[in-house]
């Protein structure tokens, strides 16, 4: 009991030392006059070392926060640093897009060149096991009366282009035959055939007409594999009924190039042939008018 009491008393003086209060007295040396005097006690001074420290840490984390001071840290990544890394990744990322389709293409322009098919694109992006060969693709009654009442509809939307135009065409356009074959089917608008058909060889290489844009290479079940291309002067070719498309949406061609093979692919056929469609600023135009199919 008496430790106790010698405990509690000896930290009642510690507390009561620490409120006593002391004067702080600045003089002259010389004069001993007194300039300057404040009283303080050990509380006192405890208390204003902790504000000035709290005071000093958040002047210091506000400047790392908000300021560029941060990138003194060892191991923290500027801003700059920052931005060319998401630059080199998004490069990275484009470089490799860019070289897997020109290790596509020279693949498959080695496979045309030696005389083999290319495998389709939309077949070797591994759609399971399904068997095309065995797909059959059936008419409803409604399909059949949808298509007529478009049909009817659209019938007469077609105007064709004046004497002027298909000059004008005549004179500065040269066109790359995208086969040669006997015509099969004529251009008849009127009767919603928009192209001619030229009959060839079986796995015969269906040639682009102009130079342009691929801006559509995809499967229908009424035309088959179809590709269509972008020229300048608003001009566009459409070649229908493929068995294997040779290029892809964004490729760029030449005249005469390679973009696929002849097929009888689609419900719209009844043997190997091209279906070629050529339009000029929205309307179409008769193929024969400015291309020689014959051999």
């Amino acid at each position: 009991m008496a430790k106790e009491k010698d405990q509690k008393r000896s930290e009642k003086k510690f507390f009561e030392r620490l409120r006593n209060k002391y004067r702080l007295l600045i003089i002259n040396e010389t004069s001993y006059e007194e300039r300057f005097s404040f009283m303080l006690s050990p509380m006192n001074v405890i208390a204003m070392l902790g504000m000035i420290v709290f005071v000093v840490a958040g002047i210091t984390i506000a400047l790392i926060v908000y300021t560029p001071m941060k990138e003194w840290i060892p191991g923290y990544p500027s801003d700059d640093i920052r931005r060319k890394a998401l630059h080199a990744s998004n490069l990275a990322d484009s470089l490799s897009v860019v070289v897997n389709q020109y290790r596509h293409y020279n693949e498959n322009l080695r496979l045309v060149l030696s005389g083999e098919v290319p495998p389709d694109s939309f077949l070797v992006a591994g759609q399971g096991d399904v068997n095309y060969q065995k797909i059959t693709f059936t008419k409803s009654p409604e399909d059949s009366m949808l298509r007529q009442r478009f049909e009817k509809e659209e019938k007469y939307n077609v105007v064709l282009t004046n004497p002027e135009v298909e000059k004008k065409l005549k004179e500065t356009i040269l066109f790359f035959p995208p086969m040669r074959g006997e015509i099969s089917g004529r251009f008849d608008p009127e009767h919603g055939h928009y192209g001619v058909d030229i009959t060839g060889k079986s796995d015969e290489p269906i040639m682009a007409a102009l130079e342009g844009t691929v801006v559509m290479a995809t499967w229908t079940s009424e035309t088959g594999y179809v590709v269509q291309l972008m020229h300048s002067n608003n001009l566009m070719t459409v070649y229908k009924h493929n068995s294997v498309l040779l290029v892809e949406v964004g490729d760029q061609v030449t005249a005469g190039q390679p973009i696929a093979i002849i097929g009888n692919t689609g419900e719209l056929t009844t043997g190997p042939h091209l279906h070629f469609e050529l339009w000029y600023d929205g309307q179409p135009m008769n193929p024969e008018d400015y291309i020689l199919f014959t051999k």
